[in-house]
């Protein structure tokens, strides 16, 4: 017979069932659910002291910069490819099109480095260095 790969889960390895739920069918506080870690890779047993605005925080904030700074360079690309670039303006209009369009076919590819090689954090992370180093090179190049 040959290999399927489906995972089986023993509930005897564990003290407690892998889901508790209560009377109304929702999972109650201080269950075990099998694959559910925090950032130190530690299972999670009580799962109030995880998630909830602590974390909606972060991604709200992470969500505005980025707002913040695909906005910033958007509205300033054809300008600065008309003018110190020298594109004609049909030109400039079809860059900022392949740009706006790799802006919103980028998160998948995100999703997939994230999902199979680094992880959510480090490339929460890595995100962030990139979009701060970007900001900073274009500060930089700005002639004052």
């Amino acid at each position: 017979m040959a290999d399927t790969g489906a995972v089986t889960i023993n509930e005897d390895e564990y003290d407690e069932p892998l889901l508790k739920s209560n009377d109304y069918g929702g999972e109650s506080n201080g269950s075990v659910v099998e694959g559910v870690v925090n950032c130190r890779g530690e299972r999670v047993i009580d799962r109030s002291k995880f998630g909830g605005w602590k974390s909606a925080s972060l991604i709200i904030v992470v969500d505005i910069a980025e707002t913040v700074a695909y906005n910033g360079v958007s509205s300033n690309l054809i300008s600065y490819l008309t003018g110190p670039l020298r594109q004609s303006t049909i030109t400039a209009a079809a860059n900022v099109n392949i740009w706006v369009g790799a802006g919103w076919m980028l998160p998948l590819l995100g999703a997939v480095v994230a999902d199979s090689y680094l992880g959510r954090f480090r490339t929460i992370l890595f995100s962030c260095l990139i979009y701060i180093l970007v900001g900073l090179f274009l500060s930089l190049k700005q002639k004052v």
